[in-house]
This record gives structure tokens, C-alpha cells and sequence, in this order.
């Protein structure tokens, strides 16, 4: 069904998100997307959208992106929100992806910045 050399990635984005995510315990969910807001890989918990949530989290870094830009603030890295019950953090995973992560309110912020950093550094390249 699939192309032998995406499920070989795919295993290799999992590997990458399952040590970013030991390394911040507390992140409850992650998903990876292209730009265009299509899923890439993720480990949602059951019953969300992905799709859905995909394409609004692109449509959310597009529009910030495009804010940063036009108040003259260069390229946009991340956006963090907080809400009432936890984090999320979009960050750009390269010039072809987003990394989303969705984490307990009682995370440390930095832990989760980081956490989406390393693992975007190693997602970027290999896209």
C-alpha cells in the first residue's frame, strides 16, 4: 500500500519522537504534518481528528508566520499556547513540516521547548 522507503521514515520519526518525548515526560500527544496541514506520523490519543487538527495547526503557524513577518520580526520559530488544561507547542520541522506537541499544564515550558527543538533538528534534514 504504502512505498517501502515512507514506512522506513515513518519508523525513524516515531524513534525520534519517542526520544523527545522520554526526555519530557508529560507530553501527552504529538503529531507531525506537512506544511500543507496533511499528517505525516503522530501518537494522538483515540478519538481525535487528526486531519482536522493537522490542517488547523498549519493554518495557526501560516497566519503567525505571516504576523511575524509583516511586523518585521524575521522568520517565525515556534508558537507556544497555553490553555486550560496543558501546552502546546508548533514549531517548524524544516521547510516541509510541523511538529505539534500537546503536554500536561504542570510541564515545564522549557522542557517542552526543548523537547520540540531536538527533535525538530533531526526531522528537518531527513524531509
Amino acid at each position: 500500500m504504502f512505498d517501502a522507503d515512507f514506512e522506513q521514515l515513518q519508523v525513524s520519526l516515531r524513534e525520534i519522537m519517542e526520544e523527545a518525548t522520554a526526555l519530557a515526560t508529560g507530553v501527552r500527544a504529538w503529531m507531525l504534518l506537512s506544511k500543507e496541514g496533511l499528517p505525516i506520523a503522530s501518537a494522538v490519543p483515540q478519538g481525535l481528528e487528526e486531519a482536522e487538527i493537522a490542517a488547523m495547526a498549519a493554518s495557526i503557524l501560516g497566519v503567525a508566520d505571516l504576523a511575524a513577518e509583516r511586523m518585521d520580526q524575521g522568520l517565525l520559530e515556534e508558537i507556544l499556547l497555553t490553555n486550560e488544561h496543558g501546552l502546546m507547542i508548533l514549531k517548524s520541522a524544516g521547510e516541509k513540516a510541523i511538529l505539534v506537541l500537546a503536554a500536561r499544564k504542570d510541564m515545564k515550558t522549557g522542557l517542552l521547548v526543548y523537547a520540540a527543538k531536538t527533535a525538530c533538528e533531526r526531522i528537518g534534514p531527513m524531509l
